[in-house]
């Protein structure tokens, strides 16, 4: 009789573990999968390089993200790479099954840009959405006794610009200067604040003089890496009205902000900042799931108040934003639908329900 009483009692023990075991499962689950998944996700800033293989792998992370995060990664824009500066665009197309937009590109403002200005409607015209410039620090494109073009305000390049302002060409993820972080953590990118204020002086006055033109700022203008340089930033988005930003490669550099300046930044700003990683075009399938988990660290430092070991890159600890639902919009595809042309078009016809 003890013995059948034990069972019993040992029985209702293991039934009542496994319920906890089930619930609390549940809820782990749930944790880790976003609130947001109705929310479709744009990246406005990825270097394929139109590389058939590369795109492949993307899609392979987008199924990732759906099956173990609940979102839906479902567009990229290719802003190229330096060995492809003007991907191809039907195969872009094809293999992404239309899930890639994709802008020409020049990786070297420094020695001069490559295409003309008189051609610039010819790719806008093909379908090309925006014109990627990369104008970052002189001394990593020149070499020393080089003089090129060293800021991106030199007179060379007016033309350029004023006939992307009169074409309505995006400047696409613009790269201006690179991060400078406070005092004992500048970086090596650019650790001179002297020369890095030149840089983005220079692209300052290139606004002045093309108040309409539309650029996307990427690494949100690395104005992200103090808290002066966030309110510079405010400054900047009041001033130029056409002025956008992306996030590609900010998230890593978020600790280095108060983080309710930081959120009040996001919040007071939705309207122009844009979702981007700066992620690389890459031929190895084994590292489709370690890329979801960088998407995933971005989205849970956008959408929840969770501490979050690193962002898309690096793996100093961030504090998660907990952003509304609207600024989360917004940021994820509203604002990308309207800058880049076509792009709501065709997301309507990947069959999302968009505004």
């Amino acid at each position: 009789m003890r013995k059948k009483e034990y069972n019993l009692a040992l029985s209702k023990i293991t039934m009542q573990l496994l319920f906890w075991l089930i619930i609390n499962l549940t809820y782990i689950c749930a944790q880790s999968r976003s609130r947001y998944s109705d929310i479709p996700r744009i990246d406005v800033h990825t270097h394929i390089g139109g590389d058939s293989i590369g795109i492949v792998n993307f899609l392979k992370v987008r199924k990732i993200l759906i099956e173990t995060y609940n979102v839906d990664l479902a567009m990229f824009i290719d802003v190229g790479t330096s060995e492809n500066q003007i991907p191809d665009l039907n195969k872009s197309i094809y293999v992404s099954k239309s899930r890639v937009f994709t802008c020409i590109s020049d990786f070297s403002a420094h020695d001069g840009l490559d295409i003309s200005p008189k051609d610039l409607h010819v790719w806008l015209d093909k379908g090309y959405v925006g014109y990627k410039i990369w104008a970052g620090p002189y001394y990593r494109r020149l070499g020393e006794r080089e003089e090129g073009f060293r800021y991106i305000d030199n007179i060379v390049h007016e033309p350029t610009f004023a006939e992307m302002e009169r074409i309505g060409m995006v400047a696409a993820s613009i790269h201006i200067a690179d991060p400078n972080g406070p005092y004992g953590k500048r970086t090596e990118w650019l650790s001179d604040p002297v020369e890095y204020w030149r840089e983005i002086t220079a692209w300052r006055h290139v606004l002045e003089r093309h108040p309409n033109l539309v650029a996307v700022a990427a690494h949100g203008n690395w104005l992200v890496c103090q808290d002066a340089q966030l309110d510079y930033l405010r400054n900047m988005l009041a001033t130029f009205p056409y002025l956008y930003v992306d996030l590609a490669a900010t998230f890593q550099y978020f600790y280095l902000l108060d983080h309710e300046n930081l959120r009040d930044f996001m919040i007071e700003w939705a309207d122009r900042i844009l979702y981007g990683t700066d992620i690389s075009t890459f031929s190895d399938s084994k590292e489709v799931k370690l890329y979801a988990e960088r998407y995933i660290r971005t989205f849970k430092i956008l959408e929840t108040n969770e501490m979050v070991e690193g962002g898309f890159f690096g793996s100093n600890p961030i504090q998660g934003l907990s952003l509304p639902r609207d600024v989360l919009e917004k940021i994820y595809y509203k604002n990308a639908l309207k800058i880049y042309p076509n792009l709501k078009d065709q997301l309507s016809e990947l069959g999302y329900r968009v505004k």
